[in-house]
């Protein structure tokens, strides 16, 4: 299958989930995610806000609002700018129908950034991950100050694959949490 085959089944297969299923898959890759060194370490981590049966992280953000800071993407013309955003705070809806926070004077320098949680339909063992298709994190890879930063992908263990096809310029990433694995890919 080529990518756009690929999205279309994993699109459907999350669609499939139902409201329960979904908020219950959500809370145990959250709580999974909260065991994860890498995670227990970090301070400043950008996330993203679900949409499309995403994996929920709201209860990440309710639960440690006081001991993480949080920021999230909103798309500027083809690329991402992060912002700060706390627990309570006003949000607004921005590109794609996805919330972003009301706030946006502040943009985060990927130096202060130390983990990146990305949003996967599908995700392989290798690091590779197979997202929507605008480019948005691809674009976000190619910065080398952005490469520096741990990110790990966010996925359902229905989207994990043995391999996904990738492009010479997809960068994988450094982990892949599901709610019942988190994989740690090595350099090679």
């Amino acid at each position: 299958m080529d990518k756009a085959q690929l999205r279309t089944k994993a699109l459907q297969q999350r669609r499939q989930l139902s409201e329960a299923q979904w908020q219950r898959q959500s809370l145990e890759l959250c709580a999974n995610l909260q065991q994860w060194s890498v995670f227990q370490q970090s301070s400043r981590i950008c996330a993203y806000f679900s949409t499309q049966r995403e994996a929920n992280l709201e209860p990440l953000f309710e639960r440690l609002g006081k001991t993480k800071h949080w920021g999230f993407p909103r798309c500027v013309q083809k690329n991402l700018a992060w912002h700060p955003w706390q627990w309570g705070q006003a949000l607004t809806t921005g590109a794609y129908g996805i919330k972003v926070p009301t706030d946006q004077t502040e943009i985060w320098s990927p130096t202060t950034v130390d983990l990146l949680l990305v949003p996967c339909l599908a995700g392989d063992r290798q690091g590779y991950r197979l997202g929507y298709g605008g480019g948005y994190y691809d674009r976000l890879f190619t910065d080398p100050l952005w490469r520096a930063v741990p990110k790990a992908g966010i996925l359902f263990e229905a989207g994990l694959r043995e391999k996904l096809p990738h492009d010479p310029w997809d960068i994988p990433l450094q982990a892949l949490v599901t709610e019942k694995q988190i994989i740690e890919i090595s350099d090679g």
